[in-house]
């Protein structure tokens, strides 16, 4: 007779799941995580994975929404501090890039390609409004004028960080340190210069 699995396990095992999917995100990579890697680092069956996600892709697309959505919140909470909106700014691009929870990093472009291929067509239409719904929901909440901030320039700043953050160099640490934070503020800056007056 088959376990009978209670909705707070069903819960624990997807919370696992994503937890242990973020790792297997950092470490590995999007492309390079597979299904036994997950099982096993959750200690389930390759059969009860499938009674959760249909696909790999499924459960990592489910995973780098469930970060975005989270870090979003944080930030959120961040853009609506009584501080200067600089400081606003800077704080919620270092809560976005460079907590240690976060696999923006992790994630490419690419890696969204990749995985939107592989799924429904749905989660392409949802994915492009989302983007451009996360893009003027920040700006409002800083009180930035969308037509002073462009979201093509914004979009080119926030690629560099990423390659910044994402690509190994012989230059040291306390290089790339310095210079995602010099990065971050100038993103601040010009983002700071398009809030209304």
């Amino acid at each position: 007779m088959p376990k009978i699995v209670t909705e707070h396990e069903k819960e624990m095992v997807i919370e696992a799941m994503y937890t242990k999917g973020i790792e297997l995100i950092r470490k590995k990579g999007v492309k390079r995580v597979t299904v036994e890697d997950i099982t096993i680092a959750t200690n389930i069956g390759k059969g009860s994975f499938y009674s959760y996600y249909s696909s790999k892709e499924e459960l990592l697309y489910t995973i780098i929404k469930k970060s975005e959505n989270r870090m979003f919140e944080k930030v959120e909470s961040v853009l609506s501090e009584k501080i200067r909106l600089k400081e606003r700014i800077v704080k919620a691009l270092k809560e976005i890039y460079l907590a240690a929870d976060s696999i923006v990093f992790y994630v490419s472009p690419s890696d969204i390609e990749y995985l939107l291929r592989k799924l429904p067509d749905e989660a392409a239409d949802s994915e492009a409004s989302k983007s451009n719904d996360f893009f003027s929901r920040t700006l409002s909440l800083c009180g930035i004028d969308e037509s002073r901030c462009e979201m093509d320039v914004l979009a080119y700043l926030m690629n560099t960080l990423h390659f910044i953050g994402s690509t190994d160099m012989p230059f040291g640490e306390r290089g790339r340190e310095k210079a995602l934070d010099i990065l971050v503020h100038s993103i601040a800056d010009y983002m700071a210069g398009g809030a209304k007056q």
